[in-house]
């Protein structure tokens, strides 16, 4: 339902999913028409607050800003319990195998070391596909991520953006935003 120039969508825990799934209509019916965008719930959700914001921020660079930073602070909560087991800057893969090999997948054979990692300590804390990167010993472990696991990420992105967001790895956030936009799939 339209009204005062407002894309209206009534949402329960019935009826959830199958909305959730129209995510990509609702965004091309708004920025197609220049329509805000709310939900109509008594559902306590943080992921349909972070839709409806997203959809309603009209500049395409201060949308993927917004996702981006809010992907981002949930990987870092994941992140804070230490799944990859530091310890003495030599992660568990390492531990088992290379105990000389400190900084885990900061610094790889055949790319080296990130120039972000100073001192063991990363200074680049944006970096969203470092953050994604999951080793085989940790996915082995059941430890993976994914975008699609982010309803923002899943329906805001095109699986081009969504591999610049996957592999653009070391890279600060601007030089991924600005990837993104250059990639926007564009119907002729």
């Amino acid at each position: 339902m339209i009204e005062n120039n407002t894309l209206i969508i009534n949402i329960n825990k019935n009826n959830y999913n199958k909305i959730i799934k129209k995510t990509r209509k609702f965004i091309k019916i708004c920025d197609k028409n220049n329509l805000k965008f709310r939900y109509v719930t008594d559902l306590n959700n943080e992921e349909l607050k972070d839709i409806e914001k997203a959809i309603n921020l009209k500049d395409k660079k201060s949308r993927y800003e917004y996702i981006y930073d809010k992907i981002c602070f949930e990987l870092d909560k994941k992140i804070q319990t230490n799944y990859c087991e530091f310890e003495n800057d030599i992660c568990i893969k390492y531990r088992n195998k290379h105990k000389n090999h400190k900084n885990g997948c900061c610094e790889c054979k055949g790319r080296g070391k990130c120039k972000y990692l100073i001192g063991s300590t990363c200074t680049m804390k944006t970096c969203m596909a470092c953050k994604l990167f999951t080793c085989k010993t940790l996915r082995k472990k059941g430890i993976k991520h994914n975008i699609n696991d982010y309803i923002i990420g899943k329906y805001f992105f095109t699986r081009k953006q969504k591999d610049i967001l996957r592999y653009s790895f070391w890279s600060p956030k601007e030089i991924v935003i600005d990837r993104l936009l250059k990639n926007e799939y564009v119907k002729p």
